[in-house]
Parts: structure tokens; C-alpha cells; sequence
């Protein structure tokens, strides 16, 4: 099980784990699920050009225009901006993504 802080570097521990078709994401109290499809469905679709660092932008209130957390709310899924923070760390950790500043956040895909 993966466990760690948000990018920031400041809030509750996220841990997670996954299994066949997703992560299992434990962020303070809260307990979700971010499956495969959607991690694969954002280095595809939102990562569009593999030069560019892209905000995080995981205001659940306001999130930044062409951040990660409004791709998020676009999807209309169970999950909302601020929820990107817990996924760009696990992207991060997964070596899927590169992170960089802290305001704001900005994240760039891995080319392999």
C-alpha cells in the first residue's frame, strides 16, 4: 500500500492500494475508488500534449480552468475536483506523471 501527503506537501495522509480494476484510495476519513479506465482515460485525454505541464487545480469550489480537478468535474463521476490532488499523487507515485511548485501544482505526463 502506497502511503503518503498530497504534492502540497500538507493535509491528511493518503494511502491506497489496488486490485484488478482500481485503486482503493484511504484520504483522511474519506474512502473512494479511481478506476483503471479513468486513470488511463486522463493520460490519454487530458495530458494531450506530452511537452506541456498542466495545473492541478483541485479547488473543489473553484477549480482552475484546464486543470486536472475540472477534467475530473467533467466527467460527471462520483468524484469531484478536489479529489485530483489524491489521484495526481498516486499518478505521481505510479511514475505515470512528473509534479512540479506547489501554487500552483503542475504536472506534466511521462513519455516513456
Amino acid at each position: 500500500m502506497g502511503k503518503t501527503r498530497p504534492l502540497s506537501g500538507r493535509g491528511s495522509e493518503i494511502k491506497y492500494e489496488h486490485d484488478e480494476h482500481c485503486y482503493i484510495v484511504k484520504w483522511g476519513k474519506t474512502k473512494f475508488i479511481v478506476p483503471y479506465t479513468l486513470i488511463d482515460d486522463i493520460l490519454k485525454n487530458f495530458f494531450t500534449d506530452k511537452d506541456k505541464w498542466y495545473p492541478l487545480g483541485a479547488s473543489e469550489t473553484n477549480p482552475m480552468p484546464k486543470g486536472l480537478g475540472a477534467y475530473i468535474k467533467s466527467k460527471r463521476i462520483n468524484l469531484n475536483p478536489r479529489h485530483a490532488s489524491a489521484i495526481a499523487l498516486i499518478m505521481y507515485e505510479e511514475r505515470l506523471i512528473e509534479a512540479r511548485g506547489i501554487r500552483p501544482i503542475l504536472l506534466k505526463k511521462i513519455t516513456k
